[in-house]
C-alpha cells in the first residue's frame, strides 16, 4: 500500500502570514466598526438638521407674506441662472466631449473646473461693482447681442458647410470655434453701437432697469457660477458614450449633428438631466452672489429688471440679529426648512431621473 508523501514544510513567509492573521483580522474588525460608527454619525447629523429646523420653525398667521416673496426670489434667481448656464455649459460640454481635439479638451476641461473653485464672494463683488453699473448703461446692447447671436451662429455654420472647400473643412475639423472669434467680436461691437443708438428712443425706457442691482445681474453672474457644474457633469456623461456609436452613425450617412442629436444625447440623457437639476439646485441655494447683486428687495414680479430677495440671502442678512424664540426667528427657520426640502427633493429627483433614464437606455 503506497504511503502518502508527508506535508511539505511551510515557508517562512507563509508562517509569518499565518501568525499575523489573527491580528490582521482584529484590525479589520476595528476598521469596519469605525466605518460603521462614522457612517452612523453622518446619518445622525443629516437627520438632525431637518429635525432641528422642523422643531424650531414657527408657522404664524402671516407666514406666507414673509416666506413666499423670498421663495419667489430664490426661484427667480435660480431660473435666470439656469437660462444662462444651460446654453453655455451644455454647449461647451458637447463641443469639448465630441468635437474638440484632445489637446483642446485637456486644456479647457481643467479651466472650466478651476473656475468652479472661484469663491462666490469674489463673483458677487465683480457683479456688484463692475457688471451691475455696466448693464445699467448697456442693457439694450446685451439684448441685441443675445437676439442676434443664434442667427449669426446658424449663418456661419451654413456658409462654412456650403461654401468652404473640403480641404479647409478637414484641416479645421475640431478647431472651428477659433473661426467664431472675429464674428463674435464684430457682433459685440455692433450690438454696443445699436444699443447706444436705441437708448435715445422713447420706448427704451421700458427696458431700463430701475436699479443697478437686479435679477438680470444675478442671472448673468450666478449663471456663470453654475455653468462649471453643468459643464462638468454633462461633459462626463457625453464623453462616456462610446465614440464608435457616433462613427457608425456617420458611416451610415448621418452628419455629426444628426449623430449628436439622435444618438449621443439620448444615450447621455441621464447624466445631462442630472447636470441640469443639480445646477438648478446649486443656484437655488447660492447666497453671496444673490446677496451682493440682487438689491435684496422682496418683489414677486417676474421681470428680471427688478430686484429680488432669496431665502439664502435673507438668512445671511437677518440670522445674526434674530432673537431665539421670537416669531422672526421661527420664520427664518421655516424658510430654511423650505429651502432644505426643495434642494433635497431636487437632488433626489436628479438621482431618480438619472437611474430611470439609464435603465431605459440600457434596455434599448
Amino acid at each position: 500500500m503506497p504511503v502518502p508523501d508527508p506535508q511539505p514544510p511551510a515557508s517562512p513567509l507563509a508562517r509569518r502570514f499565518a501568525e499575523r492573521a489573527p491580528a490582521r483580522e482584529r484590525r479589520e474588525r476595528h476598521l469596519r466598526l469605525g466605518l460603521r460608527l462614522a457612517a452612523g454619525f453622518l446619518a445622525l447629523l443629516a437627520l438632525a438638521m431637518p429635525l432641528f429646523l422642523l422643531a424650531s420653525a414657527r408657522v404664524t398667521p402671516d407666514w406666507a407674506a414673509h416666506v413666499l416673496p423670498l421663495l419667489a426670489g430664490s426661484l427667480k434667481a435660480a431660473l435666470y441662472a439656469i437660462v444662462v448656464a444651460v446654453p453655455l455649459g451644455l454647449g461647451a460640454a458637447i463641443w469639448c466631449a465630441r468635437f474638440a481635439p484632445p489637446a483642446w479638451r485637456a486644456l479647457l476641461k481643467p479651466l472650466f473646473e478651476l473656475f468652479e473653485a472661484v469663491p462666490a464672494v469674489v463673483l458677487g463683488l465683480i457683479a456688484a461693482l463692475l457688471l451691475a453699473p455696466w448693464l445699467l448703461q448697456h442693457v439694450l446692447s446685451l439684448l441685441v447681442f443675445v437676439a442676434l447671436l443664434v442667427p449669426l451662429l446658424i449663418a456661419i455654420g451654413f456658409v462654412w458647410q456650403r461654401f468652404a472647400p473640403p480641404a479647409w473643412q478637414q484641416r479645421c475639423a475640431g478647431h472651428e470655434v477659433a473661426l467664431l472669434l472675429l464674428p463674435l467680436l464684430g457682433l459685440a461691437a455692433g450690438a454696443v453701437a445699436v444699443g447706444n443708438a436705441l437708448a435715445t428712443t422713447a420706448w427704451a425706457a421700458l427696458l431700463q432697469p430701475l436699479t443697478p442691482w437686479n435679477g438680470l445681474v444675478v442671472g448673468v453672474m450666478l449663471g456663470l457660477a453654475v455653468m462649471p457644474t453643468v459643464f462638468s457633469l454633462a461633459e462626463d456623461a457625453l464623453f462616456a458614450v462610446p465614440a464608435e456609436l457616433a462613427l457608425g452613425a456617420q458611416a451610415l450617412g448621418a452628419t455629426r449633428w444628426q449623430a449628436l442629436w439622435r444618438l449621443l444625447l439620448p444615450v447621455a440623457a441621464p447624466g445631462v438631466v442630472a447636470a441640469l437639476l443639480l445646477g438648478f439646485s446649486r443656484a437655488l441655494g447660492e447666497t453671496m452672489i444673490v446677496l451682493m447683486a440682487s438689491g435684496n428687495t422682496p418683489l414677486t414680479g417676474i421681470s428680471p429688471l427688478t430686484g429680488l430677495r432669496s431665502i439664502a440671502a435673507n438668512l445671511a442678512l437677518e440670522a445674526p440679529q434674530a432673537v431665539p424664540g421670537s416669531a422672526g426667528y421661527g420664520l427664518l427657520l421655516l424658510s430654511a426648512l423650505l429651502l432644505f426640502c426643495i434642494c433635497l427633493l431636487l437632488n433626489l429627483l436628479a438621482e431618480q431621473v438619472r437611474g430611470r433614464l439609464r435603465r431605459r437606455v440600457a434596455g434599448l
